[in-house]
């Protein structure tokens, strides 16, 4: 029951230099009303055709689509913000459709310019329907990549495209090209995890085109990172568990955690654990089993987000004692998580920029002693032999050198991009500077305090400099407390499940569907489905121990309410027709 948000921003005030004028340059690309679902209704949307292959200007064409959110108020600045999204391979506009309704002060005066990249989102995606296939949860846990199938999807798509045009280079020119077609000014560029990347490749190419940087979980241009994904994991899993230990609750619940950890570790290490899940799609049952390899991809990706750090000591204790439920049902919801739809572009990316410059006797060194060990690395550098990926010079991986503004964000608990990664690219930018949040994971959902990312960002577009900029809020982020326990689960009869089904509708368009399948509550959300356990006949909690309920509200014996609680916020919903 947990629904992602994005990096929130909110607005403080402008300048007025920049403003629109009756000079400004009439827009080469038409903008019409849009058509893609959850978008508000005064967006715009439009189609700008580039060169696949930039450099030649002549054969395949690639469809970019692109999303302007205008400002609402009557003076609209030229600076927009463009929003480039992680993965790689994310759309851009799906990462950034929550921005409508978050910041309604900043669109007053700036539009937002979304753009899904090349091979990504409604850009002529690069799909790999070859490994849809292996999106089982074991298929997830065991063979990450496969290479036999990686390469049939190479061959079928190379029949028609060029799968060597698809860099970052040649995003950050299409999104160049876009942004003098809108007749925009500079822009403010803003990046998230491989987002940052983008950011980076920006300012060193269009360096005149940009006002200010925001980078949120900061990726080097010259980290490999399947080859630090293993120490870095390690290092979340040590700082968790060393937090624990000087957590007086966490500390009293769960008093052996660092050799609970090992002894879980050890466990499937000897022989895998069969366990079984409930298909929330299909309702019916998935056996499968944890191994070493499962069981760290598993506990990597736990790590990544602030009320997934939260119950972590809690699942490595249940298993350690002999429930691998949670952990089982945290599985499935990852590998779900983990299915791609542009694993062609993921593929283009990652095998130039990262596996192209690991070299296999450094493998042994940068992967001993981790709890993932070169799992990781193997399976993509296996699916990166004879993929055509762009040919990178050295040149690419050179910290890049610049005087633009830029505000960088780290969590203090990030697995993946911990603030050492950022400070590297802070030494190269004279005018950054660099926050760390001591609680945030991969990003900050979940915490207490959030508001304070979207102030710091506001005043910093605002100002167009970081110098002065206020981060004493900071201190107020937090991470949810340790979940220490589990409500245990009761078993309704059949009726009194039955009398839950039914659609949920939020006073802001959000709709929730209920019924049951096999014993539990099958919870719909827009985008995903999840299987709920009653902990009394009228409260249910998600079967993985994520934090988070739901609630019924009775009338004259019938449910007409329901209550959604997660760590970041509360949602109140009424059944349709009661």
């Amino acid at each position: 029951m947990r629904r992602t948000s994005i990096f929130l921003l909110t607005f403080a005030c402008l300048p007025v230099s920049g403003l629109a004028s009756a000079a400004t340059p009439a827009p080469q690309l038409e903008l019409k009303p849009c058509a893609i679902p959850g978008l508000p209704p005064d967006a715009r949307c439009g189609v700008y055709e580039v060169f696949e292959n930039r450099a030649a200007q002549s054969g395949r064409t690639i469809p970019l689509q692109v999303v302007v959110l205008p400002a609402t108020g009557p003076q609209r600045l030229l600076d927009p913000l463009v929003y480039f999204a992680g993965g790689p391979g994310a759309s851009s506009i799906d990462e950034a459709v929550g921005f409508a309704t978050t910041t309604p002060e900043l669109r007053k005066t700036r539009d937002f310019l979304l753009i899904d990249s090349r091979g990504t989102g409604r850009s002529a995606a690069l799909a790999c329907d070859e490994l849809h296939g292996t999106g089982s949860i074991q298929g997830f846990l065991e063979d990450y990549m496969p290479a036999a199938k990686v390469r049939a999807c190479r061959d079928r798509l190379q029949k028609t495209v060029d799968l060597t045009q698809y860099s970052t280079d040649n995003v950050v020119d299409d999104a160049e090209e876009v942004r003098t077609a809108l007749g925009y000014g500079k822009v403010n560029v803003m990046g998230t995890s491989y987002g940052t990347r983008t950011v980076q490749v920006y300012m060193r190419r269009h360096p005149g085109s940009v006002r200010t940087a925001i980078l949120g979980s900061v990726l080097p241009l010259d980290e490999a990172f399947p080859l630090v994904a293993a120490r870095y994991s390690q290092q979340g899993l040590d700082g968790l568990i060393a937090e624990c230990e000087g957590d007086p609750a966490c500390r009293k619940a769960f008093p052996k955690l660092r050799e609970e950890t090992a002894a879980v570790f050890r466990q499937v290490e000897k022989e895998p654990v069969k366990v079984q899940v409930i298909d929330a799609a299909t309702g019916q049952p998935i056996d499968f089993t944890l191994s070493k390899n499962g069981l760290g991809l598993v506990l990597r990706r736990m790590l990544y987000y602030n009320s997934w750090i939260s119950i972590t000591p809690l699942h490595l204790h249940l298993a350690a004692n002999g429930d691998w439920q949670p952990l089982a049902e945290f599985a499935q919801i990852i590998s779900g998580s983990q299915a791609f739809s542009t694993e062609g572009y993921y593929l283009s990316i990652t095998c130039s920029e990262d596996l192209a410059f690991v070299r296999d006797e450094e493998i042994p060194a940068a992967v001993a002693g981790t709890f993932l060990g070169d799992l990781r690395v193997r399976k993509q550098l296996a699916a990166c032999a004879g993929w055509p990926a762009p040919k990178l010079g050295p040149d690419f991986r050179v910290p890049v050198t610049s005087d633009i503004p830029a505000l960088l964000i780290s969590g203090g608990a990030d697995p993946a991009t911990p603030p050492s990664s950022a400070e590297r690219v802070a030494r190269t930018l004279k005018r950054s500077r660099h926050v760390v949040v001591p609680d945030g994971g991969h990003g900050f959902d979940g915490m207490k305090g959030l508001e304070c990312e979207s102030q710091m960002v506001s005043a910093f577009i605002a100002a167009g400099s970081a110098e002065s900029l206020d981060t004493s809020c900071v201190a107020r982020m937090q991470r949810p407390d340790f979940l220490l326990s589990l409500e245990p689960e009761v078993r309704l009869k059949p009726e009194e499940l039955e009398r839950l089904a039914g659609t949920w509708t939020s006073k802001d368009g959000l709709i929730i569907k209920t019924d049951v399948v096999r014993g539990f509550l099958r919870v719909t959300f827009p985008d995903e489905s999840s299987v709920a356990a009653a902990i009394s006949p009228t409260r249910f909690r998600q079967r993985s121990g994520e934090t988070g309920s739901i609630t019924f509200l009775f009338k004259d014996g019938r449910a007409v309410s329901m209550t959604l609680e997660e760590p970041d916020g509360t949602v109140s919903l009424t059944r349709q027709g009661a």
